[in-house]
């Protein structure tokens, strides 16, 4: 309860604080009348909540897409944007006759790589084979004419030659090896092209991997598949699928208020298309980077994303929310106007008022701090009276914390 008391105030000559806890009347000269304004501390909860607006989205949002065929043409559309789909309907379905040609080609390859592999791992048999007959023919010629070489212009003759079959025999070799070297990932290669045609043509009808609505169809029979992002979320693809009767608010909270949001607290959701009809929801990620404020004003915001449980009627995709977050929160405690402290060097004073109207600068511990009350772990206790203004003016607010004075309520600097 606020309540306005007159006083004598003095100029002050000195405040001295012998410890904590303890409070010193003010000393006064040229003392003149005012009227203060006082509350009682509580035993109340305080909390701390932090609130952002954000965009309902749908809880689902999905570009859907024929992979690696965005110059195949359809066969046929089995839906309508507005369509409700069950999970595993067919959507559309491609022409098969260019993915069967695919196919065979993709097998020929293989087949042409199989049989190169094999030519290979014959030509570096033959290879191995000529090594190791050039070897044994230059070995027979120079044991057949160990001493008698030197002197006949013949004989140095067949020993050259031997020696020329055996490097052309090992360039043979090096050749065959190469060729096996190769034909390994040729291989490879066809086969995975092979892998390829065969899914692309067991794929060539596209289902629905979820139940929802079909919100946007890029492309129509006949024509080449294209893409479309008419999602809330700039999603694209082919075909969009979103549940629309399954929501969630996406909101961006500041830096200094991320810190303390977890996934599974609680979320006070309001719309603005629906102020009647409020809901509770549950943060369900935070993300881990944050996006800088592309205007330059230095601000880092963090994308929460928030389930709504119980989603209210008439809500749509794309609607305002506003989400509040409570953070910290202590039940119960001994709790002050955040407008009653008064920050010193060493912390804060609160200013209590006596029954016989004095008035004394109390040294306060404080806790958590909300939106007008903060929490005073030491110092106070139920019932103290607390100046929060004087003449319907207060004390400068300038406490670094959120919340303010009472309407039409101004700073009084005879009161620092």
């Amino acid at each position: 309860m606020k309540t306005r008391t007159k006083v004598i105030i003095g100029v002050v000559a000195a405040v001295v604080v012998a410890g904590a806890g303890t409070g010193i009347a003010l000393s006064a000269s040229a003392p003149e009348e005012a009227t203060v304004l006082t509350e009682s501390a509580q035993v109340r909860d305080v909390d701390v909540t932090v609130a952002a607006s954000g965009t309902v989205d749908p809880a689902l949002e999905l570009g859907l897409q024929f992979s690696g065929f965005a110059t195949a043409e359809l066969a046929t559309l089995e839906v309508e944007v507005g369509d409700v789909v069950a999970e595993g309907d067919v959507l559309a379905t491609l022409e098969t006759e260019a993915l069967e040609a695919a196919v065979a080609s993709a097998r020929s390859g293989v087949a042409s790589a199989r049989t190169a592999e094999l030519q290979a791992l014959q030509a570096l048999e033959t290879a191995e084979q000529a090594v190791v007959a050039a070897r044994l023919n230059y070995e027979n010629i120079f044991d057949d004419y160990p001493s008698t070489i030197v002197g006949q212009p013949n004989r140095h003759i067949a020993l050259e030659n031997a020696q020329a079959q055996q490097a052309s025999a090992a360039a043979q070799l090096t050749a065959a090896q190469q060729q096996v070297a190769a034909a390994g990932p040729a291989k490879t290669s066809a086969a995975a092209q092979l892998e390829s045609a065969l899914a692309n043509l067991e794929n060539a009808s596209l289902l629905a991997p979820a139940a929802g609505t079909i919100v946007a169809i890029a492309s129509e029979v006949g024509e080449p598949i294209g893409t479309t992002s008419v999602g809330t979320s700039g999603t694209s693809g082919f075909i969009i699928l979103a549940s629309l009767n399954e929501f969630v608010v996406r909101a961006d909270f500041a830096e200094g208020d991320v810190v303390g949001i977890a996934p599974g607290q609680k979320v006070s959701l309001e719309f603005d298309a629906l102020p009647d009809d409020p809901r509770e929801g549950e943060v369900t990620e935070v993300a881990p980077f944050g996006v800088v404020d592309p205007s330059g004003a230095s601000l880092t915001t963090y994308e929460v994303t928030i389930s709504i449980p119980n989603a209210p009627e008439g809500l749509r995709a794309g609607m305002t929310a506003q989400a509040s977050i409570t953070t910290e929160e202590q039940l119960g405690v001994v709790a002050a106007p955040v407008t009653a402290l008064v920050p010193t060097p060493d912390g804060f004073v609160v200013r209590v008022q006596a029954d016989d109207g004095t008035i004394t600068n109390v040294p306060v511990e404080v806790g958590i701090r909300g939106g007008y009350w903060v929490e005073i772990i030491s110092g106070l206790s139920e019932g103290d009276r607390v100046v929060t203004g004087s003449d319907g003016e207060l004390p400068p607010t300038d406490t670094g914390f959120g919340g303010g004075p009472p309407e039409g309520a101004r700073e009084n600097p005879d009161l620092n």
